[in-house]
């Protein structure tokens, strides 16, 4: 797994190994979670003191030294173009001299600086460019990040993949701009010699990168079956995340290219002239231009949420699709402690006051196909939410109607700091998973507000009791004999049956 120690607090992405993806999709998610790290602990309240000129100077080279693959990319698809089309240019021209009676010793003369018996000249020359061209450019991408981070910093203060992809097409405009600008020269005296036999536009070519890329990614694919993790990103204190599955990562990449093949403008609005960043690269929300051309990229939430909403749950993986549900809310406390260094900082997240943790999942959807559990993460729009982890429970009676589809979600830690923006519902024990049965139970051990059935020590059965919780139930086993029973509650906001609930204080003081 790749996890930089960019952000030592909660909250920081890491990358775990994915067979597959190729190399260019890689190297992006690391860096669009390099750049979440950044943005997550430049605007965290605790980090106020901490030094923002080595931390933009981690980030900017965490981001050059990733981009080199990018870079051997394109120019490892331009020397191969331009190797094929010079070849086959020369011998268009031979074979046109040659028809308008040319003699022989003519047409080397006319073709030689192209190529002298040593190999010296025009190509040799473009090829030593293009090699140069790749240590140069890696030097440069330093300047260019730093320009772009720097920019953007004025405006950023929540990461995302459309704030990823706006930074991302700025570079590759200005990549593709500096390998116009070194290579373009040493076309020019292989254009006069070839003429119309050589028909290439290194700009067209730049611009259609994306195409270019994945055609000579795609040859290099074996058709071997491989294994794919259910989900390539962790974030600390929170778990696995849903990642892009490969459609999304391709459009993702595509739209990057796009952007970066948009034109630069020459006036940011009607009557004023564009700044000097905006002509070098280009109009970008993100940068805090009023006309963005990120209209593709769509909607892109990087400023300060007003309103945070309540927490949503996430199942991916297991082989089948569809499941939904709302996250149940407990333990909700009317304070929120903006000292806290692992909490969000409250001038940019609006008015937190209502908190609590996750301790169940209403199911909405039951999905289907799961032909093992599906992984489940909580991520709430403020990013202040932390802690939660839990596992989705599926039918796996093949007889059962509901086979396949997600029946329900254990929580084995409700977390902390999750925007409460909902009235506290009074919340009850749906149902109890028993994992361990535990050994040495007597048959009048109990718990409160379950009716236990016991047999030969353990515990077969736990069957809940018309009690109501305001958080997630520790279910402790009165007994003097027995041990290792592990039970855990399915909570829900429905109560099993009308009638008066005792109602449990589950909050620790």
């Amino acid at each position: 797994m790749s996890c930089s120690a960019i952000s030592p607090i909660s909250g920081t992405v890491c990358v775990k190994p994915n067979p597959c993806e190729d190399g260019l999709s890689g190297s992006f998610a690391r860096m669009e979670a390099e750049l979440d790290n950044f943005f997550n602990k430049i605007t965290n309240i605790g980090n106020n003191v901490m030094n923002l000129d080595k931390e933009l100077k981690r980030i900017v080279d965490i981001l050059s030294l990733n981009s080199r693959g990018l870079i051997n990319s394109i120019l490892g698809s331009l020397q191969d173009k331009l190797s094929e089309l010079i070849s086959g240019g020369i011998k268009n021209l031979q074979s046109f001299l040659l028809n308008e009676g040319l003699g022989v010793p003519k047409i080397i003369e006319k073709i030689l600086p192209l190529s002298d018996k040593e190999g010296n000249g025009f190509i040799k020359n473009l090829i030593k460019g293009i090699h140069c061209l790749a240590a140069k450019l890696s030097k440069a991408t330093f300047n260019v990040f730093e320009d772009l981070i720097k920019e953007s910093v004025k405006n950023v203060l929540n990461a995302g993949s459309c704030v990823f992809e706006q930074l991302m097409s700025a570079f590759t405009s200005k990549l593709n701009e500096l390998i116009d600008t070194f290579v373009s020269p040493l076309l020019d005296p292989i254009k006069n010699i070839l003429g119309k036999f050589f028909d290439f536009n290194l700009q067209s070519f730049l611009k259609q990168g994306f195409q270019i890329i994945r055609k000579i990614q795609n040859l290099l694919e074996c058709d071997e079956s491989k294994i794919c993790p259910a989900s390539t990103k962790y974030i600390l204190d929170k778990g696995d995340e849903k990642s892009n599955d490969s459609d999304q990562k391709t459009s993702s990449i595509q739209r990057i290219f796009e952007g970066a093949a948009k034109p630069k403008p020459l006036s940011a609005a009607v009557g004023n002239l564009a700044s000097d960043f905006q002509r070098d690269y280009g109009n970008w929300s993100i940068f805090g231009s009023p006309l963005s051309e990120a209209s593709d990229i769509g909607p892109c939430k990087f400023g300060n949420f007003t309103r945070c909403g309540s927490p949503k749950v996430e199942f991916f993986g297991g082989g089948g699709s569809g499941a939904a549900g709302n996250v149940i809310l407990g333990g909700i406390v009317d304070k929120f402690d903006t000292e806290d260094l692992l909490g969000t900082a409250e001038q940019f997240v609006g008015n937190v006051k209502r908190v609590g943790g996750v301790v169940g999942v209403e199911i909405t959807s039951p999905g289907s196909g799961y032909k093992n559990a599906p992984l489940i993460s909580f991520k709430d729009s403020c990013n202040s939410g932390r802690g939660a982890f839990g596992r989705a429970i599926i039918e796996t009676n093949p007889k059962s109607p509901n086979y396949g589809k997600v029946t329900g979600v254990i929580i084995s830690n409700s977390g902390e700091n999750y925007p409460a923006d909902i009235e506290e519902d009074v919340l009850y024990i749906k149902d109890i998973l028993i994992e361990d049965p535990g050994e040495n139970y007597d048959d009048n051990d109990t718990i409160e507000g379950l009716d236990l059935t016991i047999s030969g020590g353990k515990i077969l059965k736990a069957t809940p009791q018309n009690f109501g919780y305001n958080g997630l139930p520790n279910l402790n086993i009165n007994s003097n004999t027995g041990y290792g029973a592990i039970l855990r509650p399915v909570m829900s906001i429905v109560p099993p049956q009308i009638e008066v609930i005792k109602v449990i204080d589950c909050v620790r003081s």
